[in-house]
This record gives C-alpha cells, sequence and structure tokens, in this order.
C-alpha cells in the first residue's frame, strides 16, 4: 500500500475514533474499541513514516553525490564510482586493517588514514596533536548515510540549521533582537538616527563525541555475507543518535551543548494541569509573528495522545492528520515535531515546545572517523571498533524565537 492510502486509511481511523469518543460517557466496550483503533493509527503512522523516510533518504543520498561531483569538478557517475572505491577499500580495512591492503588500494587507504590523523590535529579543540592508532576518516558517503541515519534517530535535526565544516574552535555568531525596530520617513538633509538596536554574540562550542567499543566476533567478519560496512554504520548512528537527542533538547550548556528547550524562553503557564485549548492560543501568541513563519510544535509522543481529541472553542479538532506525503500532522494549524527527549506533561514541567527550529544551530564538525581496535579484544576472538566526531548545538538569539508552555504547579509535586 502507497503512503497516500496509508494516510487516508489512518484519518478515517482517527475520525471514527473520535466519533465514538465525542463528548459522552463511553462504555467499556467503547474504550477498548476506542483504544484499537488508535492503537491501529499509530501503527500505520510508522509504515507511512518507514516508507516516506526510505525514499526521502534516497533522494538526499543522491543529492549529496550531485554536490560532491559539483565540488570536485567531475560528473555525478564518475564520482558515484570513486566513492565505491572509497567504501571497497574502506570495508576492507574494516575487516583486516591495512595489513589486509596491498598495492594502490594500501596507499589509497593510507592517504584516508593521514586524512584522519590531520582531522584530528586540526580540530582546535584537542590537548594532543594525533589521533589514536588505527583511525580511519570515513568515505563521504558513509558519512552522508551516518548523517541521514541520524535524522532519521533524531528527526529534528531536519528541522534545526545544519552548521558543518570548520574545525572544532568555538564559532562566534551575533545575536541582535530587531523584533521592534522600525523605519521612519525623514526630511531632506536630516541626519538618519542611530536606533536602539545592540549587538550580541555567543560561541558555539563543539564536543567530542565518541562512541563505545562496538565488538564484532571474527567467525561473523569471515562471513562475506554480513555487511560489516551497514553493521558499523548502523550502530554508529544509534549510539551518536541516542545522545544527541537528549543534547540537544535538554542539555544544560556546560560542558555540551544546550539543547533546545534549556535554550528556549519561558512562555505561558497552563491554566489547569489538564491542557485546554486556551493554552495554545497563548502559546502561539506568545512567539512574536515574525517567528512564527514555518514554527512546528515539538512534544513527546505520550503529549500527542493527550491531545489527540482537545477542540477548539467551535468543536473542531485541533489534531489534523495529514493526507499529503512528506507532511507532518497539524495541531490548531502547525506541523507537531515528535522528539522522545522532551518532558511528560506533569506539575512544572515544559513538555511542549513552540516555534521555527532554524533558529537553533546544530554543528556537525568535520567527518566522522572510525577507530579499530586490532589486539585489544583479541583474546575474545573479537575486533573493536568505535566512532568519534565532534557535535554542538546553541540558540544563538536575543529575540526569544522559541518559547515553551510551562505546566502549572512545582516540579516533582
Amino acid at each position: 500500500m502507497k503512503s497516500k492510502e496509508l494516510r487516508a486509511k489512518r484519518a478515517k481511523l482517527i475520525e471514527d475514533a473520535r466519533a465514538l469518543a465525542n463528548g459522552e460517557t463511553m462504555t467499556a466496550e467503547q474504550v477498548t474499541q476506542f483504544d484499537a483503533m488508535m492503537a491501529e493509527a499509530d501503527q500505520i503512522k510508522g509504515q507511512i513514516d518507514r516508507i516516506e523516510k526510505a525514499d526521502a533518504a534516497n533522494k538526499e543520498l543522491a543529492a549529496g553525490i550531485a554536490a560532491r561531483a559539483e565540488n570536485n569538478g567531475t560528473s555525478p557517475d564518475e564520482q558515484e564510482e570513486n566513492e565505491k572505491r572509497h567504501e571497497r577499500v574502506f570495508v576492507a580495512w574494516l575487516r583486516g586493517g591495512i595489513d589486509a591492503l596491498a598495492g594502490e588500494d594500501r596507499a589509497f587507504a593510507m592517504q584516508r588514514v593521514q586524512a584522519y590523523q590531520a582531522n584530528f590535529k586540526n580540530a582546535g579543540d584537542m590537548g594532543t596533536g594525533t589521533g589514536p592508532g588505527g583511525g580511519y576518516l570515513v568515505p563521504p558517503a558513509f558519512a552522508a548515510q551516518l548523517l541521514v541515519a541520524l535524522k532519521e534517530y533524531f528527526t529534528a535535526l531536519n528541522l534545526f540549521d545544519e552548521i558543518t565544516g570548520g574545525t572544532g574552535a568555538d564559532l562566534p555568531w551575533p545575536t541582535n533582537d530587531d523584533t521592534s525596530r522600525r523605519a521612519k520617513i525623514i526630511g531632506e538633509n536630516q541626519q538618519v538616527g542611530q536606533g536602539n538596536m545592540s549587538f550580541g554574540q555567543v560561541s558555539l562550542k563543539a564536543f567530542l563525541y565518541a562512541t563505545d567499543a562496538i565488538l564484532v566476533p571474527w567467525t561473523l567478519m569471515q562471513d562475506s555475507f554480513m555487511d560489516l560496512d551497514a553493521f558499523i554504520r548502523t550502530a554508529i548512528a544509534t549510539a551518536f543518535g541516542r545522545t544527541l537527542a537528549d543534547d540537544l533538547t535538554i542539555g544544560t550548556g556546560v560542558g555540551m551543548p544546550q539543547g533546545v528547550l534549556t535554550a528556549a524562553a519561558a512562555g505561558p503557564t497552563a491554566k489547569a494541569a489538564e491542557l485546554v485549548y486556551d493554552d495554545f492560543v497563548e502559546l502561539i501568541h506568545s512567539v512574536n509573528r515574525a517567528y512564527r513563519s514555518g514554527a512546528v510544535f515539538m512534544m513527546n509522543d505520550n503529549s500527542t495522545k493527550a491531545l489527540h481529541l482537545l477542540k477548539d472553542n467551535q468543536g473542531r479538532p485541533l489534531w489534523v492528520p495529514s493526507l499529503v506525503t512528506g507532511m507532518p500532522d497539524t495541531f490548531a494549524g502547525y506541523p507537531i515535531e515528535v522528539n522522545e527527549s522532551m518532558p511528560d506533561i506533569a506539575a512544572g514541567a515544559t513538555p511542549i515546545l513552540f516555534g521555527n527550529l532554524k533558529n537553533y544551530k546544530f554543528r556537525m564538525v568535520k567527518q566522522v572517523s572510525v577507530v579499530r581496535l586490532n589486539e585489544r579484544y583479541a583474546d575474545y576472538l573479537q575486533t573493536g571498533y568505535f566512532g568519534y566526531a565532534r557535535f554542538g548545538g546553541g540558540l544563538p538569539s536575543a529575540a526569544q524565537p522559541i518559547k515553551k508552555l510551562v505546566m502549572p504547579g512545582a516540579a516533582g509535586g
């Protein structure tokens, strides 16, 4: 079944579930039926997401090859062939290390090892000039596929403003609030006023992230059917994804990135423990209109369940399931981004964000490197690998473009 057909089926299920719970006391049988409908709707949503993520990933990878071909002055076909060679040599290195390679392949691999050392040396935030032995700067296609996998795991990365390249040194970023700045009519020969807009500056730091050792038994490595490249990439993406989801959401900014929830300004306080339509009107209008273009709601899955049956003052459902491929569901007219690192609805919590997430800056410095631990786990008949890269994030804006809804009551009370 295609994505469009699945969306129509899901929308019908949600509509029927709403009709079943339309302001009346539900029997136990109706509650069971309602729960089954919503569970099926969630299952279909998972199918839709998988289909559309795969399609989007293929398009992103193809676009990446085309962009790298343009940068290198080659055709897309030639670039793809070069990257296939990168991958073939990289997989051979993963299986047997540099000693398993000979001739042109060994010379090519040595270039990647040297690039890895240069990448480490030029980090700008490291206390040593060389990286640990056994390292390899991954091929462009591996890095691109890893970023796609990261975005599949932590989908908010698709909404943040991504800054790549450079070194690990602090990145100065100007800040200003011009939401009240206006032009004015002046007379002939009249001096232009200076106004009162002032600029500030913050530093976007990059932090070194490393995975734990990924252990692969020698028996599996000898199996030609094992896609070692994909196995390592998935393991690294999962490890980075779990940590970045938390750090880029609730990170304190001390020794780690400042998460988007931490950085967001406090918005209105909900009127009661149970959210109502008015709370969202207040939250939406707490963000300056200039920053509402492209705005989304961000919340975890538990919070979305609490919002499915909310209606506006005219009795119209606030939650509208999407029927368009690639478009998310909307709530009160704005898209919804589900982020499991957001807190649950509870006393004193800030469970819902609203604003244009492009104002949040996500840093990914240079490329990912993989280190092969040749001997450390030999007595277990295993080879270990770990990946590392530098990431950062912050909200360098004085204009409060993202607000968070505050629940009443003391946290933990």
